[in-house]
């Protein structure tokens, strides 16, 4: 278990032996926690034989099967796609209504729940009204918010909070990963989401794109290019606007550069602070955060000319 979750997952097993987990949970946090593992963790005890007072006794049939991916009674619903449909939720839907084969009962995690259809969350909702037997589905998300208050009402809510900061930075020293406290709040203290962004080279890809935004007051006709680049990858690209803004705002009112979000961008900052009035940043944060929301998988079909529209607005 992360270091970080031992205290959720402490929670969580202080309610399982108490009798009172119940049949559906939803497991809130930023991306980044690793709220699989307590998912995971708890989807072990339930289907666990003989379950210990630290959860899942790992040695039993159950327990070896489901380390091995093979436990006929689990079913799981990842991240692959932009979206769950109706279909595969239908047939987890399905399977949770047969007996259970090894008797235990079954269970269903559904991770980034929030990407469900309507019609997905629906045929979810009937299952979780009258759940079938000894049943544990949990869910995982991010993003409350987009979820079916009707399925939000159903489901016993755990909070992952962020750690603290000199956790996160100890975890991955651990890991051999020497990061600095603002790439950890680039990544809003998420330490597998720092781990990540790390790993696959972001941070140079988040100072060379954020240097060609800045240089387009230079550069204007560099505008198709730059946005384009963005485009590829919003999830991460308007969360760096919207910082690159807040950055500009603190030094228009005089915070120094340990304040900063970005502080290698110090200079780009200042220049931007110079150029562009408090209300036109704003205004533009303001424009951004519509943005965001417009953003979500499926939404929009050419997310580029958008990005180039509030660049230019911006400019």
């Amino acid at each position: 278990m992360y270091p970080w979750l031992r205290r959720d997952w402490q929670t969580l097993l202080d309610v399982a032996h108490a009798g009172r987990l119940g049949h559906a949970w939803l497991l809130l946090g930023d991306d980044g926690l690793g709220k699989e593992q307590l998912a995971d963790a708890l989807a072990a005890l339930h289907l666990c034989q003989h379950p210990t007072a630290d959860g899942a006794c790992g040695q039993c049939h159950a327990c070896q099967l489901l380390d091995k991916s093979h436990h006929p009674d689990f079913n799981r619903i990842g991240r692959e796609g932009k979206s769950i449909g109706v279909d595969p939720v239908r047939e987890v839907c399905r399977r949770l209504n047969e007996s259970a084969q090894l008797g235990l009962g079954k269970v269903l995690i559904v991770e980034q729940a929030e990407r469900m259809t309507e019609a997905a969350a629906n045929a979810l909702l009937k299952t979780l009204e009258e759940p079938p037997g000894n049943s544990l589905i949990v869910l995982l998300t991010s993003q409350a918010s987009r979820l079916l208050p009707t399925i939000l009402s159903r489901c016993n809510k755990h909070h992952c909070l962020q750690p603290a900061e000199e956790v996160t930075l100890s975890w991955l020293q651990g890991q051999g990963i020497m990061a600095t406290p603002s790439q950890v709040r680039l990544c809003q203290g998420a330490p597998l989401r720092v781990k990540a962004y790390l790993e696959e080279g972001s941070d140079a890809m988040r100072r060379t794109l954020l240097e060609a935004v800045v240089s387009l007051r230079r550069e204007p006709t560099r505008l198709p290019e730059v946005a384009s680049a963005m485009a590829t990858d919003l999830e991460h690209t308007i969360p760096w606007l919207q910082l690159l803004i807040n950055d500009v705002l603190k030094c228009q009112a005089g915070c120094g550069v340990s304040q900063l979000a970005m502080p290698d961008l110090d200079s780009q900052l200042h220049e931007l602070a110079e150029l562009c009035s408090c209300e036109q940043l704003l205004d533009s944060q303001r424009d951004l955060v519509a943005l965001r929301e417009r953003c979500q998988p499926g939404q929009l079909v050419n997310p580029s000319i958008h990005i180039q529209q509030w660049l230019s607005r911006w400019l």
